[in-house]
C-alpha cells in the first residue's frame, strides 16, 4: 500500500488520465447509428455524463432507452467490464431494478461507431423510470433505510463476479491514493488543506494499511443521490440505480462510504445518517467490526477525493456542471463535522446499531 501511495502522490495527472472527456458527437449522426444498429428511432434528449455522451431516446412506439457513447480514450476492457456486470446481475437477480442491455440488430451488446479518426463504443440500455434522490426532498430516515437495503441487495447481486478490468485505474476509487496527490492538493484553498491534513495523516498511517484485510468484491461504487432513483418526489420507494461506470473491485465497505458521503450533504445529523443506512445494509449483509470502525474514515476519504476532483475539473475544464462548484461549500461543512467527531464513541455507537438485535 505504501508504494501505491508514493506513486499516486507524485503522479502528474491530465484530463485524459481522469477520463473527464465525454465525446460530443452530433445528434444526427447518433440518430442514424441507433436506427442502423439498434433499429431504434425517436426523440433524442441529452443526459449528463462524466465520461460518456448519453441520450434518452423516446422511441416511436413510446418505449425509452439510454444510448451511451464512450470516449475514444475509454479502454475496451472497461466497457466490457460494465457489460458483463449487468449481465451477471440479470442472471443473479432478475428482479433488481437496474438498466438492462439491449442487443443490436446483429445480436451484440456493443457496437462500434467510427468518427473523427477514432472508434467509439456504443451501447443501448433500457431507461429506468424514477427520479434521482437529489431531485426530491432530502430523504427521511425511512428513505435512507431503503437506500441502504437496496445497496446491500445490489452488492449481493455482484458478489462472485470477476473481470480482468476490475482493478484498472478508476479516478473515483477511494483506495487508489489520489487523495495524497501533490498536484491535486495544490489546487485546494489553504483553509481546506489545513482542515484535511490530520485526516490525511490518519488515512495514510492507520487506515490504508488495514484495507487489504477487508473483504473485497466488485462493487457499484457510485450509489449517490444522483444515481439512486426514487419512485417520485412524493415517494421514497427505490426505483433502481443507474450508472455502472465507476465500478471497481474494492473493499465492500467502500460502497457504503460513497453513499454516505452523498447523503450527508443534505442532512444535519451525521450519526443518524450513518445509523439509518448501515442498519439497513447490515440487515441484509452483516457488517464486521473492522468495516464499521473504518467507515467514518473512508467516508471522509470519499469527500476529500470528491473535493479534489471537483477542483481539478474546475481548473481544467471550460464548462463544468454547476454541481461541481455549488456542492463544494456543503462538502467542506460536512468534512468539518466528521473530522470533529469523537471517533471512539462514534464507532461504538455504530457497532451497537449494526448488531443483529438492533436491526429493524
Amino acid at each position: 500500500m505504501n508504494s501505491e501511495i508514493r506513486e499516486a502522490r507524485d503522479r502528474i495527472l491530465t484530463v485524459e488520465d481522469l477520463r473527464f472527456d465525454s465525446p460530443e458527437l452530433p445528434v444526427n449522426l447518433l440518430q442514424e447509428f441507433a436506427a442502423a444498429h439498434f433499429a431504434v428511432t425517436g426523440r433524442f434528449e441529452s443526459l449528463l455524463g462524466e465520461r460518456d455522451q448519453n441520450f434518452c431516446i423516446t422511441s416511436d412506439d413510446g418505449r425509452r432507452y439510454v444510448l451511451k457513447v464512450s470516449g475514444q480514450g475509454e479502454p475496451r476492457g472497461v466497457v466490457d467490464f460494465q457489460v458483463r456486470a449487468l449481465l451477471h446481475i440479470e442472471q443473479k437477480n432478475a428482479d433488481l431494478p437496474v438498466p438492462r442491455l439491449v442487443p443490436g440488430t446483429d445480436g451484440e451488446y456493443v457496437q462500434i461507431l467510427r468518427s473523427g479518426g477514432g472508434d467509439h463504443v456504443v451501447r443501448l440500455l433500457t431507461f429506468l423510470p424514477g427520479l434521482p434522490y437529489d431531485d426530491g426532498p432530502a430523504p427521511s430516515p425511512a428513505g435512507l433505510h431503503r437506500a441502504g437495503k437496496f445497496l446491500a441487495r445490489l452488492a449481493l447481486a455482484l458478489h462472485g463476479f470477476q473481470h480482468p478490468s476490475a482493478r484498472d485505474f478508476m479516478p473515483w476509487d477511494i483506495c487508489n491514493g489520489l487523495i495524497f496527490n501533490h498536484q491535486l492538493q495544490s489546487m485546494l484553498p489553504r483553509p481546506v488543506l489545513d482542515l484535511i491534513r490530520p485526516a490525511l495523516a490518519r488515512l495514510e498511517g492507520e487506515v490504508y494499511p488495514r484495507l487489504p484485510s477487508l473483504r473485497r468484491q466488485v462493487i457499484h461504487h457510485d450509489g449517490h443521490g444522483g444515481n439512486l432513483l426514487r419512485e417520485s418526489a412524493a415517494s421514497e420507494g427505490i426505483a433502481g440505480v443507474i450508472d455502472f461506470g465507476d465500478m471497481i473491485e474494492a473493499p465492500l465497505i467502500c460502497d457504503l462510504a460513497v453513499a454516505l458521503a452523498s447523503f450527508l450533504l443534505e442532512q444535519d445529523d451525521p450519526q443518524a445518517v450513518f445509523v439509518a443506512i448501515c442498519q439497513a445494509y447490515d440487515s441484509v449483509t452483516p457488517l464486521t467490526a473492522d468495516e464499521t470502525d473504518l467507515l467514518l474514515d473512508l467516508t471522509i476519504a470519499r469527500l476529500i477525493l470528491t473535493f479534489l476532483l471537483f477542483r481539478f475539473r474546475q481548473a481544467t475544464e471550460d464548462n463544468v456542471p454547476d454541481f461541481v462548484i455549488t456542492e463544494q461549500p456543503a462538502m467542506i461543512a460536512v468534512l468539518e463535522q466528521l473530522t470533529s467527531l469523537d471517533r471512539t464513541m462514534f464507532n461504538a455507537s455504530l457497532r451497537e446499531a449494526c448488531s443483529s438485535d438492533q436491526n429493524p
